[in-house]
């Protein structure tokens, strides 16, 4: 199904007006299974109560506890599990395995009752409009939600708890795709990480059947600008859920016979997800960070595939992170000297190999740098939030001038809006989402996937070189045309360190250094990145010293100790 007859405003605003309607009424003790079978809203929020348990927000416990950043003070989760407080016990990242499940079980119980009976007046389980065409069309557009939603839970679940257990086995998590009640067998064991992989792609083809690729007002169909509070899934989200599924099951960690069919299973799924919607050139940052532009009102930036649910009128992520003296801003995430200087000179040069044209100075070290250094990293010297920051040594801003201060000498500014004001009096709010899938992210996973599947940066055996596909991000940072490095980068190794770094700077601080870097390990025994020290301005000592004992998380302690079918992954055996 492709498109979709135009729903009036009236029936989107009593569907998707707030992700709390969709919390009543769900299966609980005040209405039956039956109850909520006859009525669509009951029947409905059952599927759409899942939207509710999609990311608000950008966890940065992760992001802190990689060689990215630190947090301004060691009693945090993040300094806490990275320095050796994450154990087969504990895990101060915090778990999502129940939640996941439940989401899950939510979404098992609406497929199940999604089935035609054209023997009835009304084929559908309910009768979802008056309109016979439009009752169709909402059957089809919410079973294909219903894939999507399911298929997003399944993924969380394998990103977070996925890994080679101590027989050698890669395993994910135990698949349910029926309806669970208590008087079920429900200790079952671990399917195989392949096995959850494929799981996940079959429920992404199925969305992608049954969901118009992407939403318009314009072309009639049903129109995400309408939304106010939760994004639909779609079919464009659906792709690209499913090649990064199929690239973290080709990553080396849960890969390790370097099965290069896995690569070439995952670049195809790129192919077609680009293929999709056109290999076009990245929006501005600014229509990712100007509240203006990112979904206040304006749904229509097309780099954006799938979001969290819409944070209107906020200072969250500014009084969280702010520097103290900009109306009391917590400071809470610092960003790492490693992150600095892995920001390569403006012409597209690394750093420790600039230039002559654009030749890196240490005594002026941001002169002729990636512009994206001045987008996400605030430091000493710039004006932001109606004040001039001073991080050096005994600066108004700097380490020991407020319990709130820098540990690092860098403060966050990606994601923040500099036009929000938290002082008391003068507050200005903003507005913001939670990009949860989007096309940057697609073309560096096809780009990974490419180069893998091919060995060559070249090769268009996919229709697009991982070359092409890198030249998107790079042309977005640094300026069309002003990449001098990038054409100069032939080998197989050297491209895929360019990579992976390029990886590491334009998704930074959104959810993925953390995990990319356990999908990179080489097993159990490759702890060099994960534990690469994290280092500041004020001393030649690391600030903090990674120390984890595993590439793979601990299957929650609750789930070990009342289930007898569960292994865990290596190292917490």
């Amino acid at each position: 199904m492709r498109t979709f007859k135009y729903l009036s405003v009236i029936l989107l605003a009593f569907m998707f007006d707030s992700c709390s309607d969709f919390l009543e009424p769900n299966m609980d003790n005040y209405k039956s299974e039956e109850v909520i079978e006859r009525a669509k809203n009951d029947f409905m929020g059952v599927l759409y109560v899942t939207y509710e348990s999609l990311p608000k927000r950008i966890d940065f416990t992760y992001e802190a506890a990689t060689d990215n950043a630190v947090t301004n003070n060691e009693s945090t989760a993040s300094s806490r599990g990275a320095r050796g407080g994450l154990t087969a016990m504990n895990n101060p990242f915090g778990d999502t395995w129940t939640n996941n499940y439940q989401a899950i079980n939510n979404i098992n119980w609406y497929i199940e009752r999604m089935v035609l009976d054209p023997t009835q007046t009304i084929p559908t389980p309910v009768r979802f409009d008056l309109d016979p065409d439009v009752n169709m069309q909402y059957f089809y557009f919410t079973l294909g939600e219903a894939y999507f939603m399911r298929a997003w839970f399944q993924f969380d679940l394998l990103q977070k708890y996925g890994g080679i257990a101590a027989d050698g086995k890669a395993y994910g998590f135990p698949i349910s795709t029926q309806y669970l009640n208590t008087e079920m067998k429900l200790d079952q064991p671990r399917n195989t990480y392949e096995d959850c992989a494929k799981r996940i792609a079959a429920d992404c083809d199925s969305a992608y059947k049954y969901l118009p690729l992407i939403y318009s007002k314009t072309n009639g169909t049903l129109a995400d600008g309408l939304v106010t509070e939760s994004g639909h899934a779609s079919g464009i989200a659906a792709l690209a859920l499913k090649t990064r599924t199929y690239l973290y099951a080709a990553s080396s960690a849960y890969n390790p016979d370097n099965d290069t069919e896995k690569w070439r299973r995952a670049a195809e799924a790129g192919m077609k997800a680009i293929d999709a919607i056109g290999f076009d050139n990245l929006r501005s940052f600014a229509a990712y960070i100007n509240k203006s532009r990112l979904n206040d009102g304006d749904y229509t930036n097309p780099d954006i595939f799938f979001r969290g649910p819409v944070q209107k009128e906020v200072t969250t992520y500014e009084k969280e992170n702010f520097p103290p003296r900009a109306g009391s801003g917590g400071g809470y995430i610092n960003p790492s000297q490693n992150l600095v200087d892995a920001f390569p000179m403006s012409d597209g040069y690394p750093r420790t190999a600039s230039s002559e044209t654009k030749p890196y100075d240490p005594n002026n070290p941001f002169k002729n740098r990636d512009p994206r250094l001045d987008l996400f990293i605030l430091r000493s010297g710039e004006s932001f939030a109606g004040i001039s920051i001073d991080t050096e040594v005994g600066g108004l801003d700097g380490y020991g001038t407020d319990v709130n201060a820098t540990r690092s000498g860098y403060y966050l500014q990606k994601l923040l809006d500099k036009n929000v004001r938290i002082e008391a009096g003068k507050v200005v709010t903003t507005s913001f989402v939670t990009i949860l899938l989007g096309r940057p992210e697609l073309y560096l996973n096809f780009a990974e996937a490419a180069l893998m599947a091919t060995g060559n940066p070249d090769d268009k055996t996919y229709k697009y070189s991982a070359r092409e596909a890198l030249q998107m991000i790079r042309n977005r940072a640094l300026g069309a045309g002003k990449d001098t490095y990038l054409p100069l980068v032939t080998s197989f190794d050297a491209f895929w360190n360019l990579l992976k770094n390029e990886r590491r700077l334009d998704l930074c601080f959104e959810g993925h250094r953390f995990w990319d870097l356990r999908r990179w390990s080489e097993g159990i025994s490759d702890m060099q990145s994960i534990n690469e020290p994290v280092y500041g301005i004020y001393s030649d000592n690391p600030l903090e010293l990674r120390q984890y004992k595993s590439p793979y998380m601990p299957i929650p302690y609750s789930e070990m100790i009342k289930t007898n079918n569960l292994v865990n992954n290596a190292g917490w055996e």
